[in-house]
């Protein structure tokens, strides 16, 4: 199994108004204006238009539902973790109110709906999860038997009884999209697929033909019925590590790990490295959280939204869950800055010696998993990812590293917190960030999809101006721990 993201819970819910009704539970309506009204959203079901079809959801299964009025699409989460995007169908809504009349609402005037909370119960026969190139996550369940793939050695027709999971590369005009089959036995293919759409069943009685090109990749047999645990893609660690905060208007952070610190070794401990990472430091760090991979364009649009600020170019690649590029180190401070507004606590970039911490993941080779490259852990020029010197890959598409972060060997570059120095000689003690007068350009870390292997050592490093972006650099955060 390849993991996507770190933490997905497919929970599905029960929902009795009568239950609510006693318990003072309402659906809060925020208007664009700023206007609020508390409630029941006497609808039966929502009809959301989608790139692959029709979804309509029923109201029992809502849990929000965010208009973006042109400038964003509409997005729509249901109880059980599932996030559709495209444009609301229903233009007017009616409002049941406890001691005044009913109100009717137009959509076009609608901000958000937030959905009285409701249990739980199973959603029966989706054991399956759809990825989409747009950053949309569902559960389904696939009907499309057969996979034909076009790979070096041949054609090869594979069943989806044998598939654990697709990792799908679309390609531009209109060519085969590019295909990674990671089978139960383990063994992995690469090829183009010919099958050009995947017919799935939604749990909300709904048939879909989604075109392999909108699809960025397939999980089988991952979300069980009946199992009331959070679905962990390859990720084993404690949940009480995981931290995601809430910002005021009820939107979800990034997804943190937080790290215990202490006592580490920085630099080039191997030998053959740069000169930049001379000479080895053991430094202490205190405990952080990190973010488990990349901050995506999903996330660093809503920052965009929420400001008014230009959302950065994606190369044609697709936004959705890709690690946000074409951001300055300027940018990412800035999104640090308004992250901690929105949460209340305290979010930064990590320093240079947090990242290497970080990324090492408790090893001492050239790369975490060892001292040789392997195929298909990385996206790098040579790697033998789908994405080698094309563009960045989706975010959590390889093995974590031992701490449980993915992605901290190529895809792209991340921004730190340090001014740039062509050595470790002057690098604090305590790993915080180095800061001098005049500091003329920032630390990257980690490699990208353009470089070789070279570039995407833990203990490699680069440097740019922080007023600079680029196509091949994008940034994680750091969530300080009281």
């Amino acid at each position: 199994m390849k993991g996507v993201l770190n933490l997905l819970v497919f929970f599905t819910a029960f929902f009795s108004t009568n239950l609510l009704a006693a318990n003072g539970q309402f659906d809060v309506v925020t208007m664009s204006n700023g206007d609020t009204h508390n409630g029941t959203v006497a609808q039966e079901r929502f009809n959301l238009k989608t790139p692959y079809g029709v979804v309509s959801v029923p109201y029992v299964r809502m849990a929000s539902l965010r208009l973006g009025h042109g400038v964003a699409p509409d997005r729509l989460t249901t109880v059980g973790g599932d996030q559709f995007s495209g444009t609301l169908m229903d233009r007017e809504l009616l409002m049941l109110r406890t001691l005044d009349p009913a109100l009717s609402l137009q959509s076009d005037e609608i901000r958000e709906i937030i959905f009285a909370s409701r249990s739980h119960y199973p959603l029966k026969g989706t054991p399956d999860l759809v990825i989409a190139e747009n950053g949309d996550i569902f559960a389904v369940s696939v009907l499309t038997s057969d996979f034909l793939v076009m790979g070096k050695s041949g054609v090869e027709i594979i069943n989806r009884s044998a598939i654990n999971y697709l990792d799908v590369a679309p390609q531009p005009d209109a060519k085969p999209s590019l295909i990674q089959v990671t089978k139960n036995s383990g063994k992995v293919s690469q090829g183009r697929l010919s099958t050009q759409t995947l017919r799935v069943s939604t749990g909300f009685n709904a048939t879909l033909e989604i075109d392999f090109s909108q699809i960025s990749a397939v999980a089988l047999r991952v979300n069980h019925s009946g199992r009331h645990s959070g679905y962990l893609f390859r990720q084993r660690f404690n949940p009480h590590d995981l931290i995601i905060d809430s910002m005021r208007d009820g939107q979800n952070g990034p997804a943190m790990l937080a790290l215990r610190g202490g006592m580490t070794t920085r630099g080039d401990i191997q030998g053959g490295g740069d000169g930049d990472e001379q000479p080895p430091k053991t430094v202490i760090l205190k405990p952080f959280a990190i973010g488990i991979h990349e901050v995506t364009f999903q996330e660093y649009d809503l920052f965009c939204e929420a400001t008014g600020r230009s959302k950065p170019n994606d190369q044609g690649w697709g936004r959705g869950l890709r690690p946000v590029v074409n951001v300055s180190w300027e940018d990412a401070v800035a999104y640090s800055e308004w992250l901690s507004q929105r949460t209340e606590k305290r979010y930064r970039l990590p320093t240079d010696a947090e990242w290497e911490y970080a990324a090492r993941g408790g090893t001492d080779t050239r790369f975490w998993w060892g001292n040789e490259l392997q195929p298909s852990l990385a996206n790098c020029e040579g790697c033998g990812s789908l994405w080698d010197g094309e563009k960045s890959a989706p975010v959590g598409r390889f093995l974590p590293n031992p701490f449980g972060l993915h992605d901290t060997a190529g895809n792209v570059f991340e921004w730190a917190a340090d001014c740039w120095n062509d050595s470790y000689a002057e690098a604090p003690e305590d790993g915080s960030a180095l800061v001098t007068v005049g500091c003329g350009k920032r630390v990257i870390r980690g490699g990208a999809w353009s470089f070789p292997e070279h570039e995407i050592r833990s203990a490699n490093r680069w440097r740019d101006f922080p007023t600079r972006s680029s196509d091949d650099t994008g940034f994680r955060v750091v969530r300080e721990l009281n």
